[in-house]
Order: C-alpha cells, then sequence, then structure tokens
C-alpha cells in the first residue's frame, strides 16, 4: 500500500456540467483564481472573417460532437465558438492532456530545487522502489515513456487498477521491469502516474495545490478538476474550460512566460518539445510534428493508431492529446494555438482542424460569421 496523498483539496461545484464526470472514485479541486481576466478577443470584423475563414475546421469541429473550438492567431483569440448546450464555462475532459501539464509541473518542481534533476533516479521519493530494476528508472524515463514497466492489456483487471480504483499508485508501484529502461516508447500512463505521486511526495503538497498555485492561478485559470482514486492519489485526467487549456498552450508557445512573468524555465519548456531517443515524434509528455505514415503510433502495446491524414502545415506543430480528440495544437511559426474539447471521436483526423485553419481554405456560407458570436462569458 503505497503512503496515502495528504488530505486533498475540496472540489469545486461544477458550473454547466454539460458532460457528466463518471468512471473515477473521486475528483479533487484544481483552484482557480477569482479575479479572472479575459483572454484578448479580436474585434468583431476580425472575428467574423475568422469564421468565413475557418469555415472548414468550425464544420469538423461540429460532426465530431466538440463541445468548443478556439483558435489563437496573432496575439489575440480569433475564434470562440462554444457548441451547445455548453459555454464558455463548461469543462470538458482532458484525458491524457494532462500528461503534458504533469510535464510542466515537473520542471517547475525541479526549478524549485524540490527535485535534483531529470536523471535523479524516481525511486528516492518512491522509496518503495527498492530493488536495482526499479532504482534504474528516471525522471525523464517517465517523462519520455520508455521506463520499461510492465503494460497490463487493457481492459484486464490489472490496466482497470491503474486507473483508478482502490490505490492507482500502489497498482503502478508494484508493476515488474520488463523492458530496460530507456530501451523502448511505451505510451503508458502509468508513467504519468507515477509522476504526479513524486511530485506530491517531493513538494510535500497535494499535486492539486501544487498545480493551483504554481501554474492555474498564475495563468488566470477558472476552478478545474482532477480525478482520483478512493486512497486520495490524483490521477493524469484533468476537467477544465478550453480557454484554461489555451492559456496552458500559450505558456507552452511563448516558452514558459505569462504576461511578462516567467512561470517555467525556457530550457524546459524547450526539452519537453524535443524529439526523443526513442520516439522522434514524442518529446516530454508532448508529440511533435507529423508521423511517416498517415498513422501515430502509441508504442508495441497499444494496437490503437491515431489518424494523420497528411503532414501538419505548419511543421513546427507540437500538441497535447487527449483520446478521442482532445487536442492543444501548438506553432510558433504561425504564432497559432488551436484548442479542440468535446466527445470522445475515435477516427479524429489530428491533420484535419490545423490544416484547415493554416492552410488556404474552402469557401463558406455567407451567414458564417454567425459561429463566431461568443462575446460574452469569455474570462
Amino acid at each position: 500500500m503505497s503512503p496515502a496523498a495528504s488530505a486533498p483539496e475540496e472540489a469545486p461545484p461544477s458550473a454547466n456540467p454539460a458532460r457528466q464526470i463518471t468512471g473515477y472514485p473521486a475528483l479533487y479541486g484544481i483552484a482557480g483564481t477569482k479575479d479572472r481576466t479575459g483572454l484578448p478577443l479580436a474585434d468583431a470584423a476580425t472575428r467574423a472573417l475568422a469564421a468565413t475563414r475557418y469555415c472548414a475546421a468550425i464544420d469538423y469541429a461540429a460532426h465530431t460532437d466538440s463541445d468548443a473550438l478556439l483558435v489563437w492567431r496573432d496575439g489575440q483569440l480569433e475564434l470562440a465558438h462554444d457548441f451547445a448546450p455548453h459555454n464558455a464555462n463548461a469543462r470538458s475532459w482532458s484525458a491524457s492532456m494532462a500528461k503534458t501539464l504533469t510535464a510542466v509541473a515537473l520542471g517547475i518542481a525541479i526549478e524549485e530545487g524540490a527535485i535534483a534533476s531529470v536523471d535523479t533516479p524516481v525511486s528516492e521519493v518512491l522509496t518503495e522502489w527498492d530493488d536495482t530494476a526499479h532504482r534504474a528508472i528516471t525522471y525523464r524515463h517517465l517523462l519520455e515513456m520508455t521506463s520499461g514497466l510492465d503494460h497490463p492489456a487493457p481492459g484486464s483487471a490489472g490496466a482497470s487498477a491503474l486507473v483508478g480504483g482502490e490505490d492507482a499508485v500502489a497498482a503502478a508501484l508494484a508493476l515488474p521491469v520488463v523492458n530496460p529502461p530507456g530501451a523502448t516508447f511505451d505510451y503508458h500512463t502509468v508513467n504519468v502516474t507515477l509522476l504526479i505521486e513524486a511530485i506530491h511526495r517531493a513538494s510535500a503538497e497535494p499535486f492539486a495545490r501544487f498545480v493551483s498555485t504554481r501554474l492555474w492561478r498564475p495563468l488566470g485559470a477558472a476552478d478545474a478538476l482532477i480525478a482520483g482514486d478512493a486512497s486520495g492519489h490524483a490521477t493524469p485526467s484533468i476537467y477544465a474550460r478550453a480557454r484554461d487549456w489555451m492559456r496552458l498552450g500559450l505558456l507552452i508557445k511563448e516558452r514558459g512566460m505569462w504576461q511578462g512573468k516567467r512561470l517555467v524555465p525556457t530550457g524546459w519548456i524547450n526539452a519537453m518539445t524535443r524529439p526523443s531517443p526513442r520516439n522522434a515524434n514524442y518529446g516530454w509528455l508532448t508529440w511533435l510534428g507529423s508521423p511517416e505514415g498517415e498513422g501515430r503510433s502509441y508504442g508495441p502495446y497499444v494496437a490503437f493508431q491515431a489518424r494523420h491524414s497528411a503532414p501538419f502545415i505548419a511543421r513546427d506543430m507540437v500538441y497535447l492529446d487527449g483520446f478521442g480528440g482532445q487536442r492543444v495544437y501548438i506553432s510558433r511559426e504561425a504564432d497559432t494555438v488551436i484548442v479542440r474539447t468535446g466527445g470522445m471521436y475515435v477516427n479524429w483526423d489530428d491533420a484535419a482542424l490545423p490544416n484547415a485553419i493554416l492552410g488556404s481554405g474552402t469557401p463558406c456560407p455567407v451567414d458564417a460569421a454567425s459561429q463566431n458570436k461568443d462575446t460574452s462569458n469569455l474570462k
């Protein structure tokens, strides 16, 4: 049994829970700021033009059961579209987008000195790992999905125990090492569950509070929820507003700067968004660029591939990937961040939205501007 997490923050009441939050034993609060300022919004004429230019993107988002589609270009929010019944304050399930947030949080923990370096053995805080094989696993291995830990078959009792249940951390710590750390890319959520627990133990703070004080509140984000197990451990799944994922995307685009203040070291963001040795399309819990074919692999133990029908127009594209099309696409060259949240669309095409937005566009109906009419609740 792993050490119980310290008392989690109380979960805030849900505002417009358009999508029911289910499947987790507990939800813990990530407190946001109470005095929020909205993101810079383009003027009405620019937004009307954007709605016409991004017609194909809006149509794709609509047909994939989206909650929200946001586009930031040239220093302002050009498109802010919430699909009914959702509004600007609705929180959506982010799925694995929380992995990238965890990588950002680790960079802050290292900068603060709570953790020595990315090459420190995780067993310094996960002391249950007292054998040679587990002591070889470093934070870098967890970030690059190369820990070598066993990957139980999807749907098995072992897999289910790792995403919630009574004690997800105890289940993760008990996994044997089956490949040498650093040898094989294997996209496995357990790596991030263990990172979250390591940050909690090293900082002596609940992960939700760590994220709240170092990231969420400084970014001006609203209250969010993080899923957890029945023992009080946070797991990598967050319910948050699309506009707050936009804030995180902008932080990454600006290499750790937010409104003139540095929240994350530049070097850390640069390292997150560089190819890792075992997967050229993966950095530190962050996806990069276009795969060689039309499918993006999650490693040898995951049969599913992400569809990618064409190369990204923006060759420097990096992105947060959550199952079923939860995405934050980021291109510094194009000064663009795109956020899509919504239903779990299994056949999501990663090229569709960013290429429709950054490409030449297609003709749209005259009344397309009505699809970009959100001028309220933008905080």
